[in-house]
């Protein structure tokens, strides 16, 4: 399967035969996964595809919610939130109140990311 697609999609298909597997294990289907010891190619991603928004494009964006409901207040303060800090959305939504504070006239969060690690974050203003 490496040499007719790529190798990033070679890994996701093979975590996906892996998962099936461990379905069936889980379920008594079958009483091992024979997929477990399998290894996928080398994949290492250097850069992130992840477009970054010009300051003038979060204003847009930012600017078409509509706030006359609680649903649009949310999703402003949460889109604001990821575009100020650069969050994930996982990170910005285990955020609590206990998570943001201001030091020095400038507003901190700590953000919950993966693994469990704490990343305290300035917003920035621009």
């Amino acid at each position: 399967m490496g040499a007719a697609v790529a190798a990033a999609t070679a890994k996701q298909r093979l975590a996906a035969v892996r998962h099936l597997f461990d379905w069936l294990v889980t379920g008594q289907g079958i009483a091992v996964n024979p997929a477990a010891s399998v290894r996928g190619p080398a994949y290492v991603v250097r850069r992130g595809k992840t477009p970054v928004l010009e300051p003038e494009e979060a204003r847009v964006l930012l600017d078409a919610i509509d706030v006359t409901m609680p649903a649009g207040l949310r999703d402003r303060a949460l889109i604001g939130l990821m575009v100020y800090s650069f969050a994930r959305i996982g990170a910005a939504l285990g955020m609590r109140v206990e998570d943001a504070c201001v030091q020095n006239r400038r507003l901190w969060g700590r953000l919950h990311e993966k693994g469990g690690r704490s990343t305290p974050c300035p917003a920035t203003t621009t």
